[in-house]
């Protein structure tokens, strides 16, 4: 989750919430039966009572560990996710393939050092997807890039750029930066050869792993990230007259790989070809392992097919489980996905994504469709007693995981709203391991999303409607949000 960070790590930390969308359909949402209503709460007494959500999240987390995209451990992982569901007898169970680019992991630690004015070390990492250096290392006069956007800043600072090693930080990109320029800005750069680039992480000492690059294609750079007061020490001295700094790491890359999803399936007693999604990503940054990000909404995804199978009474329509790749280098494991089913969108009544984490959750964000919170009136008063009843409107993770490729192309999408603030605290630095994760909040979202995505599955009607094009592009225009559409499309982001 967060994945839009990779572009500079801190520089949009702070989520822009964005307007809501008005409702594109006043039709009456479809009633709960009582035969649905009794197998939710069966459904959710068995995830409360026989949940296993916390031991698959600590098995992914504490036995196969952190897992990059294409990684030994991811691939172990994909094993794994099919032989459980093999375990639970879900049908159709198969893999899907996609394409990175290349694979990438840290082969050595990264070390550095100021050189001038005088010797300091840093605390200093490989951004992700970033080449090695040569082995002797880079030694170079940083530049300290204070405005980049408007584009025309970074366009004026070309020639202080070039050959040399560039530093930028939040307050170089300003307060809601756009994607879409701060995606014009990352190609700019790459035209202008600076000798490497440093980037700001959290405090000394903690890597906030991420990437300057995106869908698992190489940055043309050595890109590092330093901590915040090695930073703040470099522009103090930057004050004072030249900073040079000497860094050096080797990274495993290795060529175009196909990596794969994981799919699993239990077939819908009466419209088999109507799909509900519920899914998540495999993939994890390296600091730590991955068990909030996103080893809970992996969990999620497990149990919820597990109690679904264990209550002995399949849905009206298909629940069909997935877990994606490369979900962390730009959803390039959905978006391949949503590219090769593109004639299948039709089929999907909805598609429902876990990757916050596992504080309790409120409810479900409505990713820019307020009219999926009618489709979602008869279905709160399942949730009640959960306490996640709530939608939210905010579209602050419009872009930000799996769901996107599914929703511009008009699929009602729904991605579990958890309280965040712990979450983005630990998520994608070693901190994120097994130890952080709280097995009663974890269950209850698992319920949340078990009860949300059977009555969906159960339902006689559909969940809320296909989107036209025109009506997505409505919406993303009402958000505010068009013209990082069309950037991050351009750039491959989404389809």
């Amino acid at each position: 989750m967060r994945l839009l960070t990779a572009l500079f790590t801190v520089a949009i930390a702070t989520p822009c919430v964005l307007a809501q969308t008005p409702a594109t359909s006043t039709a009456t949402p479809a009633s709960v039966s009582p035969d649905t209503r009794a197998a939710v709460s069966k459904l959710i007494g068995e995830v409360m009572v026989n949940g296993k959500a916390y031991d698959y999240d600590r098995h992914l987390a504490d036995n196969i560990g952190p897992r990059l995209t294409g990684s030994d451990n991811y691939v172990h992982a994909v094993s794994w996710a099919q032989d459980e569901f093999k375990s639970l007898g879900l049908k159709n169970i198969h893999t899907e393939s996609f394409t990175m680019p290349t694979l990438w992991e840290p082969e050595t630690p990264a070390v550095g050092n100021i050189i001038e004015p005088r010797n300091q070390p840093l605390h200093i990492f490989s951004a992700g997807w970033s080449p090695s250096t040569p082995a002797e290392g880079i030694t170079g006069k940083v530049v300290y890039i204070s405005q980049v956007l408007p584009i025309e800043k970074l366009q004026a600072a070309k020639d202080k750029i070039t050959g040399n090693i560039v530093l930028f930080d939040s307050a170089s990109f300003g307060e809601h930066p756009a994607i879409g320029d701060e995606l014009k800005a990352i190609t700019l750069l790459n035209t202008f050869a600076p000798k490497a680039v440093l980037l700001t992480g959290s405090a000394n000492g903690t890597q906030n792993a991420d990437s300057i690059s995106f869908n698992g294609v190489m940055a043309t750079f050595p890109a590092a990230q330093i901590g915040l007061e090695d930073e703040l020490l470099i522009k103090r001295l930057l004050d004072e007259g030249p900073v040079t700094v000497h860094f050096s790491f080797k990274n495993r890359v290795r060529p175009a790989t196909e990596v794969q999803n994981v799919i699993a399936e239990i077939p819908g007693r009466e419209e088999p070809n109507s799909i509900v999604i519920v899914g998540a990503h495999l993939d994890s940054w390296h600091p730590g392992t991955g068990a909030q990000d996103n080893g809970t909404g992996v969990a999620t995804v497990l149990e919820v097919a597990r109690a679904v199978q264990a209550l002995g009474r399949p849905p009206r329509r298909t629940m069909r489980f997935i877990l994606f790749g490369g979900e962390e280098q730009g959803l390039v494991g959905s978006n391949s996905y949503s590219k090769k089913h593109a004639a299948d969108m039709a089929s999907i009544d909805a598609v429902l994504i876990s990757d916050t984490g596992a504080q309790p959750s409120k409810g479900w964000y409505l990713m820019g469709r307020a009219d999926e919170k009618q489709a979602l009136t008869n279905i709160e008063p399942l949730l009640a007693g959960l306490g996640s009843d709530g939608t939210n409107a905010d579209t602050e993770f419009l872009f930000e995981t799996d769901h996107a490729g599914f929703d511009v192309a008009g699929v009602p999408t729904l991605v579990l709203w958890n309280g965040v603030d712990k979450y983005f605290k630990l998520h994608h630095q070693a901190s994120d391991t097994f130890d952080s994760v709280v097995q009663a909040d974890l269950t209850q979202g698992v319920a949340t999303t078990a009860a949300t995505a059977y009555a969906i599955a159960d339902s006689a009607q559909p969940f809320a409607p296909h989107d036209t094009p025109a009506e997505v592009e409505d919406m993303l225009k009402k958000a505010n949000e068009y013209d990082n559409y069309k950037a991050l499309k351009a750039a491959g982001f989404v389809p």
